[in-house]
């Protein structure tokens, strides 16, 4: 049935494409840990070290927010993919000539560049939603992270074998990888059919079929008895994206879900953007970066198998839960000591509770959005401008919720290069503490909340039957 009703609505049974170009999502993983070691080469000084990736999160957060009007502008989803793509291409470019250069401001500028196809590989993970039924979603979410587990397994080999690719600038081969990358993935979006997404705003779908929502309008104009055409009056429906993203932060449960995504991408950002830097000035090669690296990406992916399957079982707050006290094991593992088994161990166990922790607020985030997307179109009689209001005023809601999630993830990267400067590797383990008890107090008081409104409408549905 979840197949039929997907082919119904114009996209592929499942999310092939979706788990596939997922690994579009951590293309730039390992040009991540090369920008701070690279940038450790040439930038003014060892506080700013982390500047061009911090920047690089800052930007992720602006461009999560101009994404919807993105998807408009350019015609739907997969042209905007294949923009950006392109883009990636350029920064790819810039940041290869940064290195060959030995400029810091050149590499600060690519950093804003490949913000943009990262946000728009974390909209993959809400590009989903509209191909299966609402209790697939949690365990979709997390089958879109799957591809990760690739780029996790092919990055620090392509990282360590391009490092040296260019004797006069080292990591610009990293940086020439990850453009290849880029133009595979704008070959595989360009490829008629290859990769679809359901019609959005009552558009057709490919093949002719109506996309959902779809309706057999007349073509006449009617009128609502005031002589006004209910056509234009339907085409000029209320700010509903505006109305959607106000309710859902109105509602504690989504602002629990945001929070914790935000303090568990903080948290890794924290801890995760300076291991690089920490491992190269006690001794380690890039070659053992890489495997740290490795570790801890398969940390952040592997889970994906089970996760969202998780969430769809026990509820998003559980799951939450157990990824925040996985943060706290990890950053008791890294403070243990700085050997080999301690980067591994630690940075895998934090990829984890990240992995946990995003899955479950993501999927509260999804669901919430869904549903004030619908509450704010209720108004509205065209099928078509329904569809089109809904999707605009979901794919507003999942916006914000990136916007405050990356803003803070990068104020947290441009924070652990002055801490890792200023204070020892040991001591920045404090952050995942605290950030781990600050999430089990939203999931806590988002339990309480949930509660106490399961018994009001028990208590009222008591009341209604006593009538």
């Amino acid at each position: 049935g979840a197949r039929r009703r997907a082919q119904r609505r114009g996209g592929s049974p499942f999310p092939r494409p979706h788990a596939w170009l997922g690994k579009r999502r951590n293309t730039g993983e390992h040009e991540r840990a090369a920008t701070n070691l690279a940038s450790s080469a040439f930038s003014p000084s060892s506080s700013w070290n982390t500047v061009p990736l911090a920047i690089l999160l800052v930007a992720l957060s602006g461009w999560s927010m101009a994404l919807p009007t993105l998807f408009t502008k350019l015609g739907g989803r997969l042209n905007t993919y294949r923009v950006t793509s392109c883009v990636g291409m350029v920064a790819s470019v810039t940041a290869s000539l940064a290195c060959s250069e030995k400029s810091f401001a050149a590499l600060c500028v690519s950093s804003v560049l490949f913000a943009l196809p990262s946000a728009a590989g974390q909209s993959f993970r809400f590009a989903v939603l509209s191909l299966v039924p609402a209790r697939s979603r949690p365990k979709c979410i997390g089958l879109v992270l799957t591809g990760g587990i690739a780029g996790a397994v092919i990055g620090p080999l392509y990282a360590a074998a391009a490092k040296n690719m260019f004797a006069d600038a080292p990591f610009a081969g990293v940086y020439v990888c990850t453009g290849v990358a880029f133009f595979l993935l704008l070959c595989i979006v360009s490829v008629p059919g290859l990769v679809t997404f359901p019609a959005e705003g009552g558009q057709e779908a490919a093949g002719g079929e109506k996309a959902p929502g779809g309706s057999e309008e007349p073509c006449g104009k009617s009128t609502d008895g005031k002589g006004e055409s209910t056509e234009k009056k339907n085409a000029e429906p209320k700010n509903a994206p505006s109305v959607a993203v106000a309710a859902s932060f109105a509602r504690f449960g989504f602002v629990a879900a945001v929070a914790i995504a935000a303090l568990s991408y903080g948290a890794m950002s924290f801890l995760m953007s300076p291991t690089p830097l920490t491992m190269r000035d006690r001794g380690f090669s890039f070659h053992e970066v890489s495997h740290v690296i490795l570790s801890h990406m398969l940390g952040m992916y592997a889970p994906s198998f089970v996760s969202g399957g998780a969430v769809a079982r026990f509820g998003w707050r559980p799951v939450a839960a157990v990824g925040a006290g996985l943060f706290v094991v990890a950053s008791v593992v890294m403070h243990d000591g700085v050997s080999m088994k301690n980067f591994v161990g630690g940075q895998l166990v934090l990829g984890i509770g990240w992995n946990l922790c995003f899955v479950a607020a993501t999927s509260e985030v999804a669901k919430v959005s869904m549903e004030e997307a619908e509450n704010a179109c209720m108004g509205i009689q065209s099928r078509s401008v329904k569809a089109a209001q809904k999707a605009k005023s979901a794919q507003r809601v999942q916006s914000a919720a990136d916007v405050v999630t990356f803003a803070f993830a990068g104020a947290a990267s441009v924070a652990s290069g002055p801490a890792l400067a200023k204070i020892h590797w040991r001591e920045m383990q404090i952050v995942g503490w605290v950030c781990a008890g600050l999430m089990l107090v939203f999931v806590k008081v988002a339990g309480i909340k949930d509660a106490r409104k399961e018994e009001d409408v028990r208590s009222t549905e008591k009341g209604e039957d006593k009538v």
